[in-house]
């Protein structure tokens, strides 16, 4: 119902309607990381990470299908554009899938996408996350393909990695074009990005999210991206194999976009 009804309304009014019926999720427009920080609770919180564990662990046991953002499903679902990705990705790679999830939580994506990955020859899956999240992942979620380690480096050191998964990462930290350009000089052959908000028009925008309580009582810096300019980077190396609108939406004069980039051959 959701879904059809989203269709049903324009993107400008639905923006306009949730204004009337609910305080601003994405707030202010900060001229630094350390402005926003100030205005912001931040990642801090033990119980973020808490709530974060509870909610992997219900998938784990079966009590939940798939969450997000620890928001728990019943239902098995893929995210269509992202598998499709996925499989493109593994497809030009003789079947095998050797994944970097930069930022990918206690292996969310994978445990949501598992079923759709099953025939494939090989699947590694390798979560980069923060300390507090490492060490419950290596200690509880740590089976088959999935494994957890604290920075891009030490992943690389273990598993090599084809594809570099970006999902509602780049938004949240503090230097994402650098990130992106430190990423992108490694030999990945798949990029892909996804749940990234763009802004409609003009230069990147920082701004504060305010989480909706029924998630958790949490607010953290957030960037909308100019599209050029975080885009331009992947050339000439890279080019846009596909390019979709993710299902995440925002309040302010912006989209949500995924990308899949695929390394250009010499």
């Amino acid at each position: 119902m959701k879904s059809a009804l989203r269709q049903l309304v324009p993107r400008p009014l639905r923006r306009a309607l949730r204004r009337l019926v609910r305080p601003p999720i994405y707030q202010g427009d900060f001229a630094s990381w350390a402005d926003a920080q100030r205005a912001s609770r931040g990642y801090g919180d033990p119980a973020i990470a808490e709530k974060t564990i509870a909610a992997a662990r219900a998938v784990r046991d079966g009590r939940a299908a798939w969450e997000r953002d620890t928001v728990l499903f019943t239902e098995p679902a893929a995210n269509a554009p992202l598998l499709r990705a996925l499989r493109h990705a593994a497809a030009a790679n003789g079947g095998r899938l050797r994944v970097a999830d930069f930022g990918g939580a206690l292996g969310s994506t994978w445990w949501q996408h598992r079923p759709w990955l099953a025939d494939l020859a090989e699947v590694r899956w390798s979560v980069i996350e923060q300390p507090a999240l490492v060490v419950a992942g290596q200690r509880e979620f740590a089976t088959g393909p999935l494994r957890f380690f604290a920075s891009l480096d030490e992943c690389w050191a273990t598993e090599r990695p084809d594809v570099l998964l970006l999902s509602s990462v780049l938004p949240y930290l503090e230097n994402p074009h650098a990130l992106l350009a430190s990423a992108l000089d490694r030999p990945f052959r798949h990029v892909i990005i996804d749940r990234t908000g763009f802004i409609t028009r003009g230069r990147d925008r920082l701004t504060v999210q305010q989480v909706p309580p029924a998630i958790y009582e949490a607010s953290y810096p957030c960037w909308f991206f100019d599209r050029t300019s975080l885009i331009v980077g992947f050339a000439p190396r890279w080019r846009i194999v596909d390019e979709w609108t993710a299902e995440d939406e925002s309040d302010i004069d912006a989209t949500h976009r995924g990308f899949l980039l695929e390394r250009k051959t010499p």
